[in-house]
């Protein structure tokens, strides 16, 4: 089982700041209100804290989970205030890159499981709405391109 060691330091950080930009980016693409904010947020904390069925990787989601949760990482996703959506959303998905690549490290399975749950918490929050806007399914399209097939072919179930 894989954890925090087999990441540059660089590579952590973008791997536990990837449920936050997750969360951020589908937040900024929705046409809402605070509540649906909430609710968004909501269902994206509640995904991440509940990781898929018992894996290889659960101690790595769990190590992952405790860090994003961490100070450090809210501040670093609050950085982004201002900014258009469409800024937003191209700046999550540039840092995604990195997350993704990084997964390339795991175990085909590991890297597998972690993915599905990334994918998982994009789906919660944008079902978290009334309805799945276009510009929504665009984000969720991108960052199941991102989070898709491994360097060793693999999907993400």
């Amino acid at each position: 089982m894989s954890d925090r060691s087999v990441f540059t330091d660089d590579e952590w950080k973008a791997v536990t700041e990837a449920p936050l930009r997750i969360t951020l980016a589908l937040v900024a693409v929705g046409p809402h209100g605070p509540i649906s904010v909430v609710k968004e947020a909501a269902a994206g904390a509640r995904q991440m804290a509940r990781p898929t069925e018992h894996g290889p990787a659960d101690d790595l989601m769990a190590e992952i989970t405790r860090a994003a949760e961490g100070h450090e990482a809210r501040h670093d996703v609050q950085a982004h205030a201002g900014k258009t959506p469409e800024e937003v959303v191209n700046q999550a998905l540039g840092d995604l890159e990195l997350a993704a690549r990084a997964l390339d490290k795991l175990a085909p399975e590991e890297a597998t499981q972690v993915r599905s749950w990334l994918l998982d918490i994009a789906k919660a929050v944008a079902a978290a709405a009334k309805s799945i806007t276009p510009a929504e399914q665009d984000v969720l399209d991108k960052l199941t391109a991102t989070f898709g097939p491994t360097s060793a072919g693999t999907w993400p179930t």
